[in-house]
């Protein structure tokens, strides 16, 4: 049973892509501001992770619009596809942009676990934040990179492709989009296929492809869960001793919880889900289009929750959205708070010295 029809689809996916472009960049660049501007100096270098996120989550937003990209799964084939070309792009210019679709959602995962290793060795006081200063923050880049092109390339494998499967795949789309054949342009992975005597004729090419991306998601969410329940264990430990400085290190680890939990709901559970329904069969068709609305909606959710949880961007926001001519107490509260400098941390004595957000003290 078919939700709704192709069409229909096409044109819900294309209102929410606007929507979302027309959104999240704006938003993007308001938490960018915040973090670069209004995180203080206890932050350290993790700010500069934070807007790493951020500036990716707007790339992201830019080339799924200029792409146009919808998913399709067609028998036991998943694909991802556009009716769309509004560039006049040659196929190859399409099959690479589709390409950077595929590396800028590795990349995602990838940024996370970066952070996450980071919180877990500033509060183990690890010798190996050394590696997020100076020209080595060099190397999580180029490693992000690399394996992101490796999960990009995955999509490449193809599906067997000959110019008759080829044929029937696009009639098969412009039948269910309502569009011409030659307006559908395609890359996917194929399990398997059925022959005339119903036979399954397996392919180990994209099922070797599927199995490379199963396991960059779990091991990426191994590391996740790892450092995260550290980090939570020794946040717990730590807060009775240094409330001032702890409160802000439980607002980041909030923030960033809350980070993987926004890409999780919009863009991996759903792309599972999608790699999993062929393997069944199940005639999904046009309805795979909800991956679509979930990944394009993913960029505008993701920077709200980290801007309302950490209270020197949450303040920041209010004093934006608050109309100080009509409440004259706001300017009352506006003035007794130390600009630049929400948090104040006392150290315990003074041969400690000032507390740093990469140094936390037993």
């Amino acid at each position: 049973m078919v939700l709704l029809q192709g069409p229909l689809w096409l044109l819900i996916f294309e209102y929410t892509e606007l929507f979302s472009f027309s959104l999240s960049l704006p938003i993007n660049l308001l938490l960018l501001y915040c973090i670069l501007e209004k995180s203080g100096k206890e932050m350290g270098n993790y700010k500069y992770l934070m807007a790493w996120f951020t500036i990716h989550s707007m790339f992201y937003s830019t080339v799924t619009f200029i792409t146009h990209m919808g998913f399709h799964i067609h028998g036991t084939t998943m694909m991802m596809f556009t009716v769309r070309n509004t560039f006049g792009m040659p196929r190859i210019g399409i099959w690479i942009l589709f390409g950077i679709c595929s590396i800028c959602a590795g990349c995602v995962l990838l940024i996370l676990c970066i952070q996450f290793v980071y919180r877990y060795f500033a509060m183990s006081h690890s010798n190996k934040l050394k590696y997020f200063t100076g020209w080595r923050r060099l190397y999580f880049v180029f490693f992000t990179l690399f394996v992101s092109i490796i999960y990009g390339a995955c999509g490449f494998v193809g599906i067997n492709s000959t110019p008759e499967k080829d044929l029937r795949i696009r009639q098969a789309m412009a039948e269910a989009y309502q569009v011409s054949p030659d307006d559908v342009n395609y890359m996917g992975i194929e399990y398997f296929e059925r022959t005339e005597t119903n036979d399954i004729l397996l392919n180990w090419l994209s099922i070797g492809a599927a199995s490379a991306i199963n396991c960059y998601f779990c091991t990426a969410m191994t590391i996740i869960l790892y450092c995260g329940i550290k980090t939570y264990k020794k946040v717990c430990n730590k807060t009775a001793h240094l409330s001032n400085f702890m409160y802000i290190q439980r607002q980041l680890f909030i923030a960033l919880l809350v980070q993987t939990l926004t890409p999780t709901v919009f863009i991996f559970i759903p792309c599972m889900i999608f790699y999993v329904v062929p393997l069944f069969e199940y005639p999904m068709g046009v309805d795979s289009n909800i991956v679509s609305i979930s990944l394009v909606t993913y960029p505008i959710v993701d920077p709200i929750g980290v801007m309302l949880i950490i209270k020197n961007y949450r303040i920041f926001l209010k004093n934006i959205f608050t109309i100080k001519s009509l409440c004259p107490s706001c300017k009352t509260t506006s003035a007794s708070q130390p600009e630049g400098n929400l948090f104040q941390v006392k150290p315990f004595s003074e041969n400690q010295g000032s507390l740093r957000f990469n140094s936390i003290q037993n």
